[in-house]
C-alpha cells in the first residue's frame, strides 16, 4: 500500500488534495496523464508530515492516507464557524483569572479539554508538546514556595515587583500560583527547535478552549521564569530528563464573573 489510496469510483478529480498538501507531495493532471487521478511524487514521499490535509480536503472522502482513513476523521458539523461577533465576545470576554473557587477539577473535565487542545497547530505538525497536569493543591503550593525561595535570591538586585510578591506571601497570599486548584504545564525536549512556539500556541488555544467548560485560566509566568533560571525550581517540576517547561497556566472555576470588556490600546498595524 502506498502513501495514499484513491477510490476512483468516488474521486471528483477536483485537485483539492494536491493543492492542500503543504509539502507538495501530491500531484494531479498533467503530471499523471495515464490515470488523471491524484498520486504522490515518489521521490519526495518521505517529506510527508502526516498533517492529514489531503484527507480533510477531499469533499468525497475518496482519499485515504496510509496513516489515516477518511472514516477515522470525523466530519465537521454544519455551522462550525462562529460569527465574528461570537469570536469577538469570546476573545474580548476572556480574562486572566486570579481568584478561584475552592472547587476541585475532575480529571475527566481536563481530559476533555486536552482532547481539544491537542489539535492546536505545531511547527511542521511535529506534535512534540507534552503536558503535566497537577491537581494536588499541596504540590501546587510546593511549587509556589520554590518560586518564592528563588525570588528571595533576587531581593537585593532591585528586580521590579519582587518585594511586593514577597510581602504578599508573608501575609498569606499566593502571588505566584494564586492558590489555583490545578496547574497545567507544557513541556518538551530541550533541543527541540519547534516546541517553544508550539507550546505557546497550544497554551493560547487552551486559554480559550477552557471558557466553554466554565473554567478560567491565568498564565503561570513567574513559575516559567523561575523554571528557566533556577535549577531548584526546574527540578521541583519533576519533568522527565531532557525536558523543559515552555509555559503553563493556572486553571479552575472563577470565584466571580466579569460583566464588561475593559479598554485596550488600538492595534498597531503597518499596512503594506
Amino acid at each position: 500500500m502506498g502513501l495514499i489510496t484513491i477510490d476512483e469510483s468516488t474521486c471528483r478529480r477536483c485537485g483539492f488534495c494536491a493543492r492542500a498538501c503543504p509539502v507538495g507531495i501530491i500531484a494531479l493532471g498533467e503530471g499523471f496523464p495515464t490515470t488523471g487521478f491524484p498520486a504522490t511524487i515518489e521521490k519526495i514521499e518521505k517529506g510527508c508530515i502526516t498533517c492529514g490535509h489531503c484527507v480533510a480536503a477531499c469533499p468525497a472522502g475518496a482519499l485515504s492516507h496510509c496513516r489515516m482513513k477518511p472514516e477515522e476523521c470525523p466530519p465537521l458539523e454544519p455551522g462550525w464557524r462562529l460569527t465574528p461577533e461570537q469570536v469577538g465576545q469570546l476573545v474580548k470576554g476572556r480574562r486572566s483569572i486570579r481568584n478561584f473557587r475552592k472547587e476541585p477539577l475532575k480529571q475527566d473535565v481536563i481530559e476533555q479539554l486536552m482532547d481539544i487542545v491537542r489539535y492546536a497547530p505545531t511547527g511542521m505538525n511535529t506534535q512534540t508538546v507534552s503536558w503535566k497536569v497537577i491537581l494536588d493543591e499541596q504540590e501546587i503550593q510546593f511549587l509556589s514556595l520554590a518560586v518564592i525561595e528563588w525570588l528571595r535570591t533576587l531581593e537585593g538586585e532591585q528586580v521590579h515587583g519582587v518585594k511586593g510578591m514577597l510581602k504578599a506571601w508573608e501575609k498569606g497570599r499566593d502571588p505566584i500560583l494564586r492558590k489555583a486548584p490545578a496547574l497545567i504545564i507544557a513541556h518538551g525536549a530541550v533541543d527541540d527547535p519547534m516546541v517553544s512556539a508550539s507550546a505557546t500556541i497550544a497554551l493560547a488555544t487552551l486559554d480559550l478552549a477552557a471558557l466553554p467548560f466554565g473554567l478560567g485560566t491565568c498564565w503561570a509566568g513567574f513559575l516559567h521564569q523561575a523554571a528557566l533560571n533556577s535549577p531548584g525550581v526546574a527540578t521541583a517540576l519533576g519533568l522527565p530528563a531532557g525536558q523543559r517547561m515552555y509555559g503553563g497556566v493556572m486553571i479552575g472555576y472563577p470565584e466571580f464573573e466579569y460583566s464588561r470588556i475593559p479598554l485596550r490600546n488600538q492595534a498597531k498595524v503597518i499596512w503594506g
